[in-house]
Protein backbone atom coordinates (compact mmCIF):
# COMPACT_ATOMS: atom_id res chain seq x y z
CA UNK A 1 0.00 0.00 0.00
CA UNK A 2 1.37 3.43 -1.21
CA UNK A 3 1.43 6.21 1.50
CA UNK A 4 1.08 9.70 0.44
CA UNK A 5 1.95 12.81 2.44
CA UNK A 6 -0.26 16.08 1.90
CA UNK A 7 2.30 19.17 1.06
CA UNK A 8 2.19 22.19 2.75
CA UNK A 9 1.01 24.18 -0.55
CA UNK A 10 -1.67 22.07 -1.47
CA UNK A 11 0.35 20.01 -4.27
CA UNK A 12 0.06 16.52 -4.78
CA UNK A 13 2.05 14.40 -2.62
CA UNK A 14 5.53 12.55 -4.39
CA UNK A 15 6.73 9.04 -4.66
CA UNK A 16 9.17 9.16 -2.35
CA UNK A 17 10.80 6.22 -3.32
CA UNK A 18 10.54 6.95 -6.93
CA UNK A 19 12.46 10.36 -6.42
CA UNK A 20 15.14 8.10 -4.26
CA UNK A 21 15.90 6.12 -6.95
CA UNK A 22 15.81 8.62 -9.76
CA UNK A 23 18.10 10.45 -7.92
CA UNK A 24 20.14 7.31 -7.59
CA UNK A 25 19.99 6.49 -11.09
CA UNK A 26 20.75 10.29 -12.18
CA UNK A 27 24.16 9.81 -9.71
CA UNK A 28 25.02 6.74 -10.80
CA UNK A 29 24.58 7.92 -14.77
CA UNK A 30 26.84 11.19 -13.66
CA UNK A 31 29.57 9.20 -12.35
CA UNK A 32 29.55 6.65 -15.20
CA UNK A 33 30.22 9.91 -17.42
CA UNK A 34 32.75 10.68 -14.97
CA UNK A 35 34.46 7.09 -14.95
CA UNK A 36 34.15 7.49 -18.87
CA UNK A 37 35.76 10.80 -19.14
CA UNK A 38 38.58 9.78 -16.70
CA UNK A 39 39.13 7.20 -19.03
CA UNK A 40 39.14 9.04 -21.78
CA UNK A 41 41.80 11.54 -20.69
CA UNK A 42 44.22 8.86 -19.06
CA UNK A 43 43.99 7.12 -22.65
CA UNK A 44 44.93 10.27 -24.40
CA UNK A 45 47.65 10.82 -21.80
CA UNK A 46 49.30 7.57 -22.11
CA UNK A 47 48.81 8.23 -25.79
CA UNK A 48 50.68 11.90 -25.64
CA UNK A 49 53.18 9.93 -23.80
CA UNK A 50 53.81 7.76 -26.00
CA UNK A 51 53.77 10.16 -28.85
CA UNK A 52 56.72 12.20 -26.91
CA UNK A 53 58.52 9.05 -26.03
CA UNK A 54 58.61 8.23 -30.29
CA UNK A 55 59.39 12.13 -30.62
CA UNK A 56 62.69 12.01 -28.44
CA UNK A 57 63.64 8.80 -29.88
CA UNK A 58 63.77 10.65 -33.50
CA UNK A 59 65.72 13.42 -31.89
CA UNK A 60 67.93 10.79 -30.18
CA UNK A 61 68.39 8.84 -33.53
CA UNK A 62 69.51 11.98 -35.12
CA UNK A 63 71.68 13.61 -32.59
CA UNK A 64 73.52 10.12 -32.81
CA UNK A 65 73.77 10.54 -36.39
CA UNK A 66 75.03 13.73 -36.67
CA UNK A 67 77.72 12.78 -33.96
CA UNK A 68 78.84 9.74 -36.13
CA UNK A 69 78.58 12.09 -39.06
CA UNK A 70 80.95 14.53 -36.85
CA UNK A 71 83.28 11.81 -35.60
CA UNK A 72 83.76 10.47 -39.50
CA UNK A 73 84.42 14.25 -40.15
CA UNK A 74 86.97 14.70 -37.45
CA UNK A 75 88.42 11.12 -38.39
CA UNK A 76 88.93 12.27 -42.11
CA UNK A 77 90.31 15.46 -41.19
CA UNK A 78 92.75 13.69 -38.70
CA UNK A 79 93.67 11.07 -42.28
CA UNK A 80 93.99 14.23 -44.28
CA UNK A 81 96.18 15.99 -41.74
CA UNK A 82 98.83 13.19 -41.84
CA UNK A 83 98.86 13.27 -45.71
CA UNK A 84 99.11 16.74 -47.78
CA UNK A 85 97.94 19.40 -44.68
CA UNK A 86 100.94 18.16 -42.75
CA UNK A 87 103.64 18.21 -44.86
CA UNK A 88 102.36 21.91 -45.46
CA UNK A 89 102.74 22.48 -41.59
CA UNK A 90 105.93 20.85 -41.49
CA UNK A 91 107.33 23.22 -44.25
CA UNK A 92 105.58 26.28 -42.67
CA UNK A 93 107.04 25.28 -39.14
CA UNK A 94 110.85 25.42 -40.51
CA UNK A 95 109.47 28.88 -42.10
CA UNK A 96 108.60 30.19 -38.87
CA UNK A 97 111.61 28.38 -37.05
CA UNK A 98 113.76 30.39 -39.85
CA UNK A 99 111.83 33.59 -39.20
CA UNK A 100 113.09 33.46 -35.50
CA UNK A 101 116.26 32.53 -35.84
CA UNK A 102 117.20 34.23 -38.72
CA UNK A 103 115.49 37.12 -38.39
CA UNK A 104 113.68 37.84 -35.16
CA UNK A 105 116.58 37.05 -33.01
CA UNK A 106 119.26 38.70 -35.20
CA UNK A 107 117.18 41.76 -35.01
CA UNK A 108 116.46 41.65 -31.44
CA UNK A 109 119.95 41.13 -30.60
CA UNK A 110 120.94 44.43 -32.76
CA UNK A 111 118.38 46.68 -31.21
CA UNK A 112 120.01 45.12 -27.69
CA UNK A 113 123.27 46.66 -28.38
CA UNK A 114 122.33 50.23 -28.25
CA UNK A 115 121.49 49.87 -24.62
CA UNK A 116 124.86 49.97 -23.13
CA UNK A 117 125.64 48.42 -19.79
CA UNK A 118 129.13 47.34 -17.84
CA UNK A 119 127.23 44.30 -16.84
CA UNK A 120 127.03 41.27 -19.08
CA UNK A 121 124.46 39.78 -16.63
CA UNK A 122 122.11 42.39 -17.43
CA UNK A 123 123.22 42.39 -20.84
CA UNK A 124 121.64 38.99 -21.46
CA UNK A 125 118.84 39.50 -19.25
CA UNK A 126 117.75 42.10 -21.66
CA UNK A 127 118.34 40.58 -24.28
CA UNK A 128 116.00 37.71 -23.47
CA UNK A 129 113.76 40.07 -22.23
CA UNK A 130 113.91 41.98 -25.86
CA UNK A 131 113.26 38.57 -27.92
CA UNK A 132 110.57 37.77 -25.72
CA UNK A 133 108.40 41.00 -25.96
CA UNK A 134 108.86 41.01 -29.58
CA UNK A 135 107.63 37.74 -29.95
CA UNK A 136 104.51 38.29 -28.38
CA UNK A 137 103.97 41.38 -30.32
CA UNK A 138 104.69 39.77 -33.47
CA UNK A 139 103.27 35.92 -32.77
CA UNK A 140 101.03 36.65 -29.72
CA UNK A 141 98.91 39.74 -32.05
CA UNK A 142 96.91 39.34 -34.75
CA UNK A 143 97.90 40.78 -36.93
CA UNK A 144 101.21 41.66 -35.87
CA UNK A 145 101.77 46.00 -35.61
CA UNK A 146 104.28 47.85 -36.84
CA UNK A 147 104.00 50.87 -34.18
CA UNK A 148 103.90 48.49 -31.79
CA UNK A 149 107.30 46.52 -32.62
CA UNK A 150 108.65 50.09 -33.63
CA UNK A 151 107.92 51.34 -29.84
CA UNK A 152 109.40 48.39 -28.29
CA UNK A 153 112.69 48.81 -30.38
CA UNK A 154 112.91 52.74 -30.13
CA UNK A 155 113.08 52.14 -26.34
CA UNK A 156 116.09 49.95 -26.36
CA UNK A 157 117.83 53.17 -28.57
CA UNK A 158 116.68 56.36 -26.48
CA UNK A 159 119.69 57.34 -25.55
CA UNK A 160 122.07 56.49 -28.40
CA UNK A 161 121.18 59.62 -31.03
CA UNK A 162 118.82 59.77 -33.91
CA UNK A 163 120.69 57.00 -36.14
CA UNK A 164 120.49 54.65 -33.90
CA UNK A 165 116.51 55.64 -33.75
CA UNK A 166 116.42 55.59 -37.30
CA UNK A 167 118.12 52.28 -37.49
CA UNK A 168 115.78 50.35 -35.02
CA UNK A 169 113.05 51.46 -36.44
CA UNK A 170 113.81 50.51 -40.15
CA UNK A 171 113.58 46.59 -38.48
CA UNK A 172 109.82 46.73 -37.31
CA UNK A 173 108.06 46.84 -41.09
CA UNK A 174 109.92 44.60 -42.78
CA UNK A 175 109.44 42.05 -39.88
CA UNK A 176 105.75 42.72 -39.38
CA UNK A 177 105.00 41.86 -42.67
CA UNK A 178 106.95 38.13 -43.00
CA UNK A 179 104.81 37.10 -39.74
CA UNK A 180 101.93 38.50 -41.24
CA UNK A 181 102.61 36.63 -44.48
CA UNK A 182 103.36 33.64 -42.56
CA UNK A 183 99.97 33.97 -40.50
CA UNK A 184 98.25 34.62 -43.85
CA UNK A 185 99.62 31.30 -45.43
CA UNK A 186 98.87 29.30 -42.27
CA UNK A 187 95.48 30.08 -42.15
CA UNK A 188 95.15 28.82 -45.40
CA UNK A 189 95.64 25.25 -44.49
CA UNK A 190 92.23 25.05 -42.98
CA UNK A 191 93.35 23.52 -39.69
CA UNK A 192 92.98 24.92 -36.24
CA UNK A 193 96.56 26.20 -35.40
CA UNK A 194 98.29 28.27 -32.54
CA UNK A 195 101.47 29.97 -31.94
CA UNK A 196 101.49 28.69 -27.61
CA UNK A 197 103.38 30.52 -25.14
CA UNK A 198 101.56 28.75 -22.48
CA UNK A 199 103.97 27.10 -19.70
CA UNK A 200 103.40 26.77 -16.21
CA UNK A 201 105.68 28.40 -14.31
CA UNK A 202 107.76 26.58 -12.39
CA UNK A 203 107.71 23.68 -14.67
CA UNK A 204 110.78 21.55 -14.73
CA UNK A 205 112.43 22.10 -17.85
CA UNK A 206 112.63 19.34 -20.52
CA UNK A 207 114.81 18.97 -23.33
CA UNK A 208 111.95 16.56 -24.46
CA UNK A 209 109.31 19.37 -24.42
CA UNK A 210 111.33 22.77 -24.76
CA UNK A 211 113.95 23.92 -26.16
CA UNK A 212 116.74 26.14 -23.74
CA UNK A 213 117.15 30.06 -24.49
CA UNK A 214 120.94 30.08 -25.16
CA UNK A 215 121.85 31.94 -21.72
CA UNK A 216 120.06 30.20 -19.59
CA UNK A 217 120.41 27.28 -17.15
CA UNK A 218 119.17 24.15 -17.71
CA UNK A 219 119.20 23.79 -13.77
CA UNK A 220 116.79 25.44 -12.92
CA UNK A 221 112.48 25.57 -13.30
CA UNK A 222 110.86 27.77 -16.19
CA UNK A 223 109.89 31.36 -16.12
CA UNK A 224 108.87 32.17 -19.09
CA UNK A 225 108.62 31.41 -22.48
CA UNK A 226 110.56 33.33 -24.92
CA UNK A 227 109.82 31.64 -28.36
CA UNK A 228 106.51 29.87 -28.71
CA UNK A 229 106.06 26.52 -30.24
CA UNK A 230 103.66 26.22 -33.24
CA UNK A 231 101.21 23.93 -32.81
CA UNK A 232 97.99 22.20 -34.31
CA UNK A 233 96.06 20.60 -31.74
CA UNK A 234 95.84 16.95 -31.26
CA UNK A 235 99.51 16.87 -32.68
CA UNK A 236 103.25 16.95 -31.01
CA UNK A 237 104.71 20.51 -31.58
CA UNK A 238 105.82 21.49 -34.92
CA UNK A 239 108.63 23.29 -33.27
CA UNK A 240 108.95 23.17 -29.66
CA UNK A 241 108.60 26.39 -27.01
CA UNK A 242 111.66 28.23 -26.66
CA UNK A 243 112.02 28.68 -22.54
CA UNK A 244 113.93 30.57 -19.85
CA UNK A 245 114.89 29.58 -16.65
CA UNK A 246 117.70 31.48 -14.92
CA UNK A 247 120.58 32.76 -16.16
CA UNK A 248 123.32 29.91 -16.99
CA UNK A 249 125.87 32.66 -15.42
CA UNK A 250 124.10 32.44 -11.98
CA UNK A 251 124.46 28.95 -11.33
CA UNK A 252 128.70 29.19 -12.04
CA UNK A 253 128.03 27.79 -16.02
CA UNK A 254 129.91 29.43 -18.87
CA UNK A 255 127.66 32.32 -20.71
CA UNK A 256 127.13 31.94 -23.92
CA UNK A 257 127.48 34.62 -25.84
CA UNK A 258 125.28 35.46 -28.64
Amino acid sequence: MTTYQTQPDGEPPHDVAGAMAQYFGDMGTRFTNYANQLHRLSQQRHEDLGQLRHELAEVVHAQDARLTDLLQRHNQLREELSGAAEERHHALATRFNDLVQLRVVPDCLTVATYYLSKHETEMQDRRMTLVRRTCRLLFGALPAMNNEVRTLFRSYAANAGPDADKHVSSLAEPLCAEVNALRADIAETGTAFRWDFEVRPGSVYSPEKYLLWQSASDQATIRHVVIPAYVVPGRPPYVRATVFTVLAAQFGTPVQHP
